[in-house]
């Protein structure tokens, strides 16, 4: 009984160990390749949601031949939560399989902001042309 106790008390720390780490982490999502701002841009807007659509599709056509997850016990528990786990991580990469090929980069936001921003900037600058003497 007192193993009982102790285990589900460290797999408690553990799991809130989890969280406040999560917290920390990089913010995620989506920019297009050719580095043309999505925000504020009704068409892009609407491409990207029809892209993220079509997706969420492809993915959830990969998922479906997936055999459930049997288990027993504290132990099994543990053991079918990593497989999800590396299931899930599976369908990430095929999720953005699909999206790369629809012309986006799964980038953390703020690398994509400087990224756009650098853009914008270089393509407001006057283009300078080679003067022939």
């Amino acid at each position: 009984m007192i193993k009982k106790i102790a285990s589900v008390i460290a797999l408690t720390s553990l799991m809130a160990g989890c969280q406040t780490t999560a917290q920390n982490q990089p913010v995620f999502g989506w920019m297009r390749a050719d580095l043309r701002r999505i925000t504020g841009n009704p068409e892009l807007e609407t491409q990207v949601a029809l892209d993220k659509q079509v997706c969420i599709g492809e993915t959830s056509k990969s998922a479906v031949g997936m055999a459930p997850i049997y288990y027993r016990g504290l132990g099994g528990a543990i053991g079918a939560a990593i497989v999800e786990n590396q299931r899930g991580e599976a369908l990430k990469e095929v999720a953005k399989g699909c999206m790369a090929e629809r012309g986006y980069l799964y980038i953390e936001m703020s690398e994509a902001d400087a990224r756009l921003t650098a853009a914008e900037e270089a393509r407001a600058k006057p283009k300078r042309t080679a003067r022939r003497g």
